[in-house]
């Protein structure tokens, strides 16, 4: 399955230890000359080359990947996207580079900055699902400021799309699954005049208060500016935003019908020469034991790529790996899902499979 990586980027390329150049934010200092850092890329450890590199590398960026990466209004951000985006170029299908207006280091215009991550994340997404091209989409949400991975973290959590990250005392990755979380669209849709009014242009505080007064509670997702207008806040735009996509949406997808057969008719490993990892039993038990699932057996072709992944989503087949590299145990999982939507919403409650 195609993936969209949407990846927030930082200055950890610039600002990190072992490193053969000296750079601090701020400080005057010119930026590395951009082969040299290219150079040094191709042979550093991802894990430790930058923020971003560290959480690209547990995801397995391959050829079926496009990546997205969202930079800060800044020179320092948009030089570190552009060598992640020049190291990556060759690895996956495609990266684009996104900046994000107004978001840097000034306190002025960050609620601004905030703002514009939430509609260019918010396209990127309507635009991958609109294109029906079953695109799984993750948030990479590492580099950056933290208020912007904060608002990722929520945006993922509302829109029902994964979020990742990596700490930088985690040596493995953190998932943030797609949640059962949203708030009251329609709330959203009986205040759209409103949204939309406010959202055309600049609104004098006088003409707001009219509306305030009527709606309470929408006091709580407006702010003032520094130019004498009234604005949607960065989390009212974050909020209607996301009521916009669940209007858009629909109905959520049902969990699939289950399988007539109990757990212990569902396992079909005898008589197949393959190696098996410790724990494998314990593993293939808990996958039998998932309502919706009818088959798990051996399937090689999951020797390699993504861990998870989807074989054939029109009969809900689903492919696994258990284990580590090179001492690993590949498996197909047959279920009662049918068609993209209900594949994917297996697939994902099984990579959170401990």
């Amino acid at each position: 399955m195609t993936r969209m990586l949407i990846c927030s980027v930082g200055t950890s390329l610039l600002t990190g230890k072992d490193r053969p150049w000296k750079w601090s934010p701020g400080g005057g200092a010119e930026y590395p000359d951009a082969k040299v850092v290219d150079e040094w890329l191709q042979q550093a450890d991802p894990v430790k080359a930058s923020a971003e590199m560290n959480t690209l590398s547990r995801l397995e960026v391959g050829p079926d990947d496009r990546l997205v990466f969202l930079h800060s209004d800044t020179p320092d951000g948009a030089f570190c996207a552009e060598r992640l985006a020049a190291y990556y170029g060759r690895r996956c299908r495609s990266v684009e580079l996104k900046r994000i207006a107004q978001l840097g280091y000034g306190a002025r215009n960050f609620s601004r900055g905030l703002k514009s991550l939430i509609d260019l994340t918010c396209g990127l997404i309507r635009q991958s699902r609109l294109g029906n091209t079953g695109e799984r989409i993750i948030i990479c949400a590492t580099g950056g400021f933290k208020a912007e991975i904060a608002y990722l973290n929520l945006l993922g959590a509302l829109l029902q799309v994964e979020v990742v990250y990596i700490h930088e005392l985690h040596n493995e990755l953190v998932t943030l699954p797609q949640l059962p979380l949203a708030w009251d669209t329609a709330f959203a849709a009986r205040n759209k005049e409103f949204f939309q009014w406010i959202e055309e242009e600049p609104r004098r505080p006088v003409e707001v208060e009219s509306w305030l007064n009527r709606e309470p509670a929408l006091r709580a997702l407006v702010e003032d500016g520094d130019d004498g207008y009234v604005y949607l806040s960065p989390a009212g735009l974050l909020l209607y935003r996301a009521a916009q996509e669940q209007m858009v949406a629909g109905k959520p997808v049902e969990w699939p019908e289950p399988s007539p057969l109990p757990p212990e008719k569902k396992k079909h490993f005898e008589n197949k020469p393959h190696k098996r990892p410790r724990g494998w039993e314990r593993y293939v038990d808990r996958l039998c034991q998932i309502s919706c699932v009818s088959f798990v057996g051996y399937a090689e072709e999951m020797h390699q790529g993504e861990r998870v992944r989807i074989l054939d989503p029109e009969r809900g087949v689903i492919g696994v790996r258990y284990g580590t590299a090179g001492d690993a145990l590949p498996m197909r999982v047959e279920t009662t899902a049918r068609g993209l939507e209900q594949t994917q919403l297996v697939a994902e409650y099984i990579r959170r499979l401990g």
